[in-house]
C-alpha cells in the first residue's frame, strides 16, 4: 500500500525539477525515414529500407530508439531496456528465469492477457502464451528498437493487441566493439560485436556473457548467448540473401517474495521456502532471409525461420503452498512475405503495401508437483499445435501536398488441435473463423512545422494455450482503438507530440490462473488516455527528452456472474494511472560526456476488486559518465542512484507479495571500438 505520501510528493518534485535538464539524445538518424508522426532517442540507421514497409511510415504514435541509447545499459535482462521507452512501463517480477514483461496501452504485464507483438529481424518472438522472448539479444547487439502503440499497424495480427515491438539488430555491421563491464552484487558483463565486408559478401559475430550474484540472496544468473549473420548483396543491391543463426542459454536462482512487513525490514532476504527455487532456458533461431527490387516501382522481402525455446523452472509461491515443476518445450516456424509498390507514373503519389504470413507453434506444457525438485505429481501434461494464417494490404495515398490518407486489412485465421498427454484427449481449435481487422488513417498539414493525424484500427484476441481449444464458446475479443493526435517543431531543435487515444474490448480475452491454462471471457473493457512526448537539442552539447503518459483501464460490462458484475466500473489491476519519464545527454567537455534518465510511475491496485491496496510506484534516476580516450570508452555507470525503495508486487488472495528490487548499483566499464 502506498504507506509514505510525503516521500512520493517529494519523488514526484524531483522528477519535476529534472524535467528541464534531464536526460537522452535526440539527433536525426544518419539515414532519415519519410516524414511521419514517429519521435526518435538517439542515432540509428535504417538498414535495406528500400525493401518493405517501416514502422516510422505509420500514422499512429511511434518511437524510434538508436543503439546509443541501448548498447551502454547494464541490465540483467534485455526487456529492462524498454523501460526507457515513452508510455512503455515494466513488470519486474525478478524471480530467476521469469525475469519481466513490458506493458503498454493500459495493459498490465500479468500474462493473463498478451497484448504486444515482438517481433526482431522480422521474426515473430512471442511464446505459445504471449509472453516476449527477448532475453537472447543482448544490448551491445540492438541497432534500434521501434516501438507502435495502438492498432493502426496492419503487418501483424496475432498478439499485437496494442501494439508492436519491433527489434533490430546488427545484421550487416562493419567494425569490430568490445566491452566489459564489472561492479556491485558480483556483476561481470563481456560483449564483443565485429563485422567484416568484403566486396558483396559481409559477416556479423556477436557473443555475450553475464553473471551476477544479485541484489537479493538467491538471485544468481548467468547467461550466455552467440549470434552469426552471413549476407551476399548484389553488386547493384537490388537483391540481398541472408542466413542468421542466434543460440542462448540463461541460468538462474529465483529469490521467491516477501512479506509486506519482510519487504520493507529485510527486501534482499530470500525466504527459506524459496531455497531450491529456479531454472534455466535453451533458445535457438535460424533464419533465412532475401530482398529484391523487382523493378523500378517494386520490391519484396521474404524470410523463413525457426525458433526453439525450451523453459524449465521450479517455483513455490508461498510458504503454505507447493513446490511446481513448469517445463515448456516451443518450436515456433514459418515464413513471411511482403511487398511494396511505388507509383512512378501519374500526378497522385500512392504507396501500396501487402504481405502474407504463415506461422506454426509447436508447444508442450508440463506442470508436476515437486519437494526440493523431486516429483511427486502430474498436474499438467498439454501439447498445442496452433497454426496462423495471415494476410494484409496496405495504401497510402497523399491527394495533396497538406494530406495523407492511409487505409488498410487485414485477416487471420487459424487451424490446430489440443492433445491432453495425461489421458489422450484431442480437442479442436475453436472457430474464430476469418478475423478481419480493418485499418484508417488521415494526416494534415496545416502548417509546414505541424502535423495533425487521427487513426483508427481493430486488433483481436484468441485465447492462449488450452483456452484457444474446446466446444465451450469462447469468442474472440474485438479490440478498435481510435487515436487523435498532433506532432509539431516549432523550431528544428524542439518536437512535441501530443497524442489523445481510447481502445474499447468487446469480450476481453483472459488466462484463467487456477493451474488449468484455459482462458476466459470477462466482458467489454475500456482503456484510454494521454501521451505528452517532447524532445529539445538545446545546443551543441545538451540534448533533453520528456514523455508524460496518463492512462487508465475499467472494466465497463463485464461477465454474467454475480461476481463478475461487482467489477462494473473498477479498475484493471497492474495498471499504473501515469508514467513519467525524461532524460538528456551532456557533453561536459569533448571526451566527457554525461547521461541523466529519470524513470517514474504511480501505483496501482493488485486485484480486479480494487479492494487490496495500491503499490507499485517509483522514482529512479540513473546516470552515465563515460570518457574517451582514443579508441577506449571508460564509463561509471550509477543506477537507482537515490537508492529509493522500488518493487513489483501482487495479491494471492489472502496476502500482498513483494519482490523488491535492486538498491543503488555502481558499475564500471571499458569499450573499444576499431
Amino acid at each position: 500500500m502506498n504507506a509514505h505520501p510525503q516521500r512520493n510528493a517529494l519523488n514526484l518534485a524531483l522528477v519535476l525539477l529534472l524535467l528541464p535538464l534531464a536526460a537522452g539524445a535526440q539527433t536525426a538518424p544518419a539515414s532519415a525515414p519519410p516524414a511521419g508522426t514517429y519521435m526518435t532517442l538517439g542515432r540509428y540507421e535504417v538498414s535495406a529500407s528500400k525493401f518493405g514497409a517501416q514502422s516510422a511510415d505509420l500514422l499512429t504514435s511511434v518511437t524510434v530508439i538508436g543503439a546509443d541509447q541501448l548498447e551502454n545499459e547494464s541490465v540483467d535482462y534485455p526487456l529492462e531496456l524498454l523501460n526507457k521507452i515513452p508510455g512503455v512501463y515494466l513488470t519486474d517480477f525478478n524471480q530467476g528465469i521469469i525475469t519481466a514483461d513490458v506493458s503498454m496501452r493500459g495493459f498490465n504485464g500479468e500474462g493473463g492477457s498478451p497484448h504486444q507483438r515482438l517481433v526482431v529481424d522480422g521474426i515473430p518472438h512471442n511464446l505459445n502464451d504471449g509472453y516476449n522472448d527477448l532475453g537472447a539479444v543482448f544490448p551491445l547487439e540492438f541497432e534500434r528498437v521501434e516501438v507502435v502503440k495502438g492498432t493502426a499497424d496492419p503487418r501483424f495480427g496475432l498478439n499485437a493487441v496494442a501494439g508492436t515491438l519491433n527489434i533490430h539488430t546488427h545484421q550487416i555491421f562493419a567494425g569490430q566493439k568490445l566491452k566489459l563491464m564489472a561492479g556491485a552484487f558480483g556483476t561481470l558483463d563481456a560483449q564483443a560485436l565485429a563485422g567484416f565486408r568484403h566486396d558483396g559478401f559481409s559477416q556479423t559475430y556477436f557473443a555475450g556473457y553475464r553473471q551476477s550474484d544479485g541484489y537479493r540472496d538467491h538471485s544468481e544468473i548467468s547467461k550466455h548467448s552467440f549470434a552469426g549473420k552471413w549476407f551476399y548483396t548484389g553488386r547493384d543491391e537490388r537483391w540481398r540473401l541472408g542466413l542468421s543463426a542466434r543460440t542462448h542459454r540463461f541460468e538462474a536462482d529465483a529469490p521467491g517474495y516477501l512479506s509486506l512487513v519482510d519487504s520493507r525490514r529485510t527486501p534482499r532476504a530470500s525466504p527459506t521456502y524459496s531455497n531450491t527455487d529456479g531454472g534455466t532456458i535453451d533458445n535457438r533461431q535460424f533464419s533465412l532471409h532475401g530482398d529484391a527490387q523487382l523493378n523500378s516501382d517494386l520490391t519484396a522481402s521474404a524470410k523463413v525461420y525457426r525458433h526453439e525455446v525450451q523453459r524449465h523452472r521450479f517455483v513455490r509461491f508461498t510458504a503454505a503452498g507447493g513446490q511446481q515443476e513448469r517445463y515448456q518445450d516451443e518450436t515456433h516456424s514459418g515464413a513471411t512475405l511482403t511487398t511494396r509498390w511505388k507509383s512512378s507514373a501519374g500526378a497522385l503519389p500512392l504507396v501500396v503495401d501487402a504481405g502474407a504470413e504463415y506461422h506454426d507453434q509447436d508447444a508442450l506444457s508440463q506442470r508436476f508437483a515437486t519437494v526440493n525438485r523431486v516429483r511427486s505429481a502430474t498436474t499438467r501434461n498439454q501439447h498445442f499445435d496452433l497454426e496462423n494464417t495471415g494476410g494484409f494490404v496496405n495504401a497510402d495515398l497523399r491527394p495533396a501536398p497538406w494530406l495523407r490518407v492511409v487505409g488498410g486489412l487485414r485477416a487471420d485465421s487459424f487451424d490446430g488441435q489440443f492433445r491432453n498427454l495425461a489421458n489422450g484427449a484431442r480437442t479442436p481449435i475453436l472457430d474464430y473463423g476469418t478475423i478481419w481487422q480493418p485499418k484508417l488513417s488521415v494526416s494534415v498539414l496545416p502548417h509546414k512545422a505541424a502535423q495533425l493525424y487521427t487513426s483508427y484500427g481493430r486488433s483481436f484476441q484468441i485465447g492462449a494455450g488450452a483456452g484457444a481449444y474446446g466446444t465451450k464458446p469462447l469468442d474472440a475479443s474485438k479490440n478498435d482503438t481510435y487515436e487523435v493526435g498532433l506532432r509539431a517543431s516549432p523550431t528544428t531543435d524542439f518536437t512535441v507530440r501530443l497524442a489523445h487515444w481510447q481502445q474499447t474490448a468487446t469480450d476481453e480475452v483472459r488466462l484463467k490462473f487456477d493451474n488449468s491454462g484455459d482462458s476466459e471471457n470477462v466482458g467489454e473493457t475500456k482503456r484510454d488516455g494521454l501521451d505528452l512526448e517532447a524532445t529539445w537539442r538545446a545546443n551543441a552539447r545538451v540534448s533533453v527528452w520528456a514523455a508524460y503518459t496518463v492512462q487508465k483501464g475499467k472494466f465497463i460490462n463485464p461477465g454474467k456472474t454475480p461476481a463478475d458484475a461487482a467489477l462494473s466500473g473498477k479498475k484493471i489491476d497492474h495498471i499504473p494511472g501515469f508514467t513519467l519519464k525524461s532524460g538528456a545527454d551532456i557533453e561536459l567537455t569533448k571526451p566527457l560526456t554525461l547521461a541523466l534518465t529519470v524513470l517514474s510511475q504511480s501505483d496501482y491496485y493488485l486485484t480486479p476488486n480494487n479492494a487490496t491496496g495500491q503499490f507499485g510506484d517509483y522514482v529512479l534516476v540513473n546516470a552515465d559518465l563515460r570518457y574517451r580516450w582514443q579508441k577506449a570508452t571508460f564509463g561509471l555507470h550509477l543506477k537507482n542512484a537515490f537508492n529509493r525503495y522500488h518493487e513489483y508486487a501482487w495479491h494471492d488472495g489472502a496476502q500482498s507479495l513483494h519482490s523488491p528490487g535492486d538498491a543503488r548499483t555502481v558499475l564500471g566499464s571499458v569499450s573499444f571500438e576499431f
